[in-house]
């Protein structure tokens, strides 16, 4: 409780987040985080995103609808499946770094996630840059430790940091490393996204001119590679009585 109630009482920044919950129109609501439970009976799976810009969107690509959040969102719909997702993005942001909103992934974990949720997914990131092993694999543990505190029923699943080809620096692969060992020792399911080799391939046209974010047909290519995931963990889910 000393670290949740310090963040409490320091009054952080409001973190860039968009709730939403998919209808039968498929056209998102705000959900209250406070009155949850009152928007939708609780059969319906609530699913927290924490991440980057690769959340967000950016001027690259995967803004309003063409966001992968959106998308998966709407394929869960077009099946007659609603699920509530809330999605914390907090662009130039990681484990240890500081985007814009200042705020780690952790301090807005403490913030915005739903005690409730049945399943949190965490993207990124490869904001964390040049860390050392003990001080990536800490941030991860502690995030994930508290991640498992504030949601005790959910289930938890890491995204490892992005690439934009095979040519991998050795800084991001030690954090991916540290990043994995934690998630190991958290009971947290890890998605090896550089072994896997996301956006490494040969598609073209899904990193933007800044050679960095994603575009519309990237934040497509991250639906594909999302949705499996959160559709097996929902498929867990038991609903409410």
């Amino acid at each position: 409780m000393g670290f949740l109630a310090l963040v409490a009482a320091a009054g952080l920044l409001t973190v860039y987040a968009l709730s939403q919950t998919t209808g039968a129109s498929g056209s998102p609501r705000p959900v209250d985080r406070e009155s949850a439970e009152t928007v939708l009976p609780r059969e319906v799976p609530q699913i927290d995103i924490l991440g980057d810009s690769y959340v967000a969107g950016s001027a690259e690509g995967g803004t309003g609808a063409e966001n992968w959040t959106k998308l998966i969102g709407s394929r869960f719909n077009d099946r007659g499946q609603q699920v509530e997702m809330n999605i914390m993005a907090l662009p130039g942001s990681g484990y240890l770094a500081r985007g814009s909103t200042g705020q780690v992934f952790r301090e807005a974990a403490t913030l915005r996630l739903r005690p409730t949720a049945d399943v949190v997914l965490v993207f990124g990131s490869r904001n964390d840059g040049r860390q050392t092993e003990q001080g990536m694999y800490q941030a991860a543990k502690s995030l994930y430790a508290d991640i498992h505190e504030i949601a005790p029923e959910a289930q938890v699943v890491a995204v490892g940091p992005v690439w934009v080809d095979a040519n991998v620096p050795d800084f991001i692969a030690a954090n991916n490393v540290a990043m994995a060992r934690a998630a190991d020792e958290e009971n947290v399911r890890y998605v090896d996204a550089l072994a896997e080799g996301w956006f490494a391939g040969q598609e073209e046209g899904l990193i933007g001119a800044d050679g960095i974010h994603p575009t519309d047909a990237g934040h497509t290519y991250l639906a594909a590679k999302i949705l499996p995931l959160l559709d097996e963990m929902v498929q867990d889910v038991t609903p409410a009585e």
